[in-house]
Order: structure tokens, then C-alpha cells, then sequence
């Protein structure tokens, strides 16, 4: 049975969220940050950066949550929640779960390490600002996308909402969300899948 190494609600959660909506049977494992268990020599074995998530089978070890998610969902094509491989769709499936992680989440991290988690003393107002402003850039791109969507497919719920998803609700935490309504609406639509709550809770 796989095991995903988690800590809620980092983007663990984005390989939970996936592998709820494919019914997978697998193993927990809590690491507490906290108790800086991710600094373990135990953790670092799987990895070496002492973070999460990571997702162990019987064959390989991997992390970074949208190459789990992308691997998990292709192993279970049944469930279609990714296009064929070669298709159109797939190109623009591909671009949305890498915009997550590599436009998204960098600056949603920064904006909510420097006015939120970090003490008054540590923030630095100009790296807040920067963040605040390329995310804002970024939002804009995802709401015009998704203007007339329901999701990053069309009618069709994939495994880059799941992707984007994940940012939606770092987002909604940061307040910055709200600015967008055509994002707060797509990420209403999420937040009613049973999978989402069963990860994220009501």
C-alpha cells in the first residue's frame, strides 16, 4: 500500500486531494513540523530537503506534490482525470498544474511568510509588496482563463483543478482571492466535491 508523507496544510495536501478523488487505499504518515520531524535523518532518507509531501509505493519514492499528482493520476486513466497523452488538452492540462506550483504557490509563500507567520520583526514589507503584486499578475492570467470555464477542461474536472486548486484555497487564506470573482466562484465549485472536504475539512 503507498504511503503519502503529510503535514496539513502544506501542499500535501494537493497529492491527498488526488488521491481521495481516485479512491486509492493508502498509508498516512503524519510528520509533525512542529517537532521538526521533517529535519529527522529518517525523513531526509526520502527527503533530502526534509520536506513533504512524499509519495512512496513498493517501486519508487517521489515528492514534489504536482509530479505525484501527475504520476498518480496516469496510473489510474480509468478515473479520467487526465487527458490522453498527445492531445491538445493534455498540453494545456500540463501548463495549469505547472502554473500552480511554479507561478502560484512561490508568491503566495512569500506574501503570507512576510504578513502573516513571521514575527513583526522579521517581515520585510518590500518582499509582501513584491509578492502581493506578481500574484496579483498571475490571478489575473488564471481568472481571464477561466472566464467562461468551469474548470481548466471546460465541463470537465481534471487533475489540474486539483493543481490549481491547491493555490485557490493558499489564496482564499491570504485574502487575496476576493479580488478575483471569477476565481472565487471556480473555487466554490471545488470546495463541493466530497473528496475536498474529506482533505481540507467543511
Amino acid at each position: 500500500m503507498p504511503t503519502l508523507y503529510e503535514f496539513p496544510p502544506t501542499r500535501s495536501n494537493r497529492v491527498k486531494w488526488a488521491l481521495e478523488e481516485l479512491g486509492i487505499d493508502y498509508t498516512s504518515s503524519f510528520v509533525d513540523f512542529f517537532k521538526s520531524e521533517q529535519q529527522s535523518e529518517q525523513h531526509k532518507r526520502i527527503h533530502p530537503l526534509g520536506l513533504v509531501p512524499v509519495y512512496q509505493t513498493d517501486t519508487y519514492t517521489m515528492y514534489e506534490s504536482v509530479a505525484i499528482l501527475l504520476q498518480v493520476l496516469d496510473e489510474y486513466p480509468h478515473a479520467k482525470l487526465a487527458p490522453p497523452i498527445g492531445t491538445a488538452e493534455r498540453g494545456i492540462y500540463y501548463q495549469w498544474c505547472v502554473f500552480s506550483s511554479a507561478e502560484l504557490d512561490p508568491h503566495l509563500f512569500d506574501f503570507m511568510k512576510h504578513t502573516m507567520h513571521l514575527s513583526e520583526e522579521e517581515r520585510v514589507p518590500q518582499i509582501a509588496q513584491r509578492a502581493e503584486k506578481q500574484f496579483r499578475a498571475r490571478g489575473q492570467v488564471l481568472s481571464d482563463f477561466l472566464q467562461d470555464k468551469h474548470y481548466v477542461l471546460g465541463q470537465h474536472f481534471s487533475g489540474a483543478d486539483i493543481a490549481l486548486g491547491y493555490s485557490c484555497n493558499w489564496a482564499a487564506y491570504t485574502g487575496l482571492l476576493k479580488e478575483y470573482p471569477i476565481l472565487v466562484e471556480y473555487y466554490a465549485r471545488l470546495q463541493c466535491r466530497p473528496s475536498f472536504h474529506k482533505v481540507f475539512g467543511s
